[in-house]
């Protein structure tokens, strides 16, 4: 039976190099899959935003406010009614007063509900609001 003496000159030594290869293999997987998945997270709730030729603004920047073809109101993910909502806004904006808020409205809701939710997102202070609307396809 032969026996390893690992302080002679001539023995196997233990390798004390770590295997970069694999790890780059399983970071670049994790990256391109968190690339593609992100803008399907961030959409929240389903609506058909009005079309226009402008650029939409980057909605991951600040509160977003969705209003839906049914009128029902949703700050974030968040269901809730016009009367519930002074109270949650009010809380979340103390601690994100620098970014924008962001309105999401479904383009065959009535024009006064939009109106109405501006009206409120004043009454707090807000001095950022953006509108989103979707990319309308140019012509070629």
């Amino acid at each position: 039976m032969n026996s390893f003496d690992f302080n002679s000159a001539g023995s196997p030594r233990a390798l004390s190099e770590i295997n970069v290869t694999a790890l780059v293999d399983v970071m670049t997987v994790l990256l391109i899959i968190f690339m593609i998945t992100t803008p399907m997270i961030q959409s929240g709730v389903q609506v058909d935003l009005p079309k226009a030729t402008a650029a939409a603004p980057d909605l991951a920047e600040g509160l977003v406010i969705t209003v839906t073809s049914e009128g029902s109101l949703y700050l974030e993910d968040r269901e809730l009614s016009i009367s519930q909502f002074d109270g949650v806004f009010q809380a979340i904006f103390e601690e994100r007063q620098d970014k924008p808020v962001f309105v999401r409205g479904d383009e065959r809701v009535p024009y006064g509900t939009v109106i109405a939710v501006l009206d409120k997102l004043k009454e707090h202070g807000v001095t950022q609001i953006g509108l989103a609307t979707s990319l309308r396809p140019s012509r070629q």
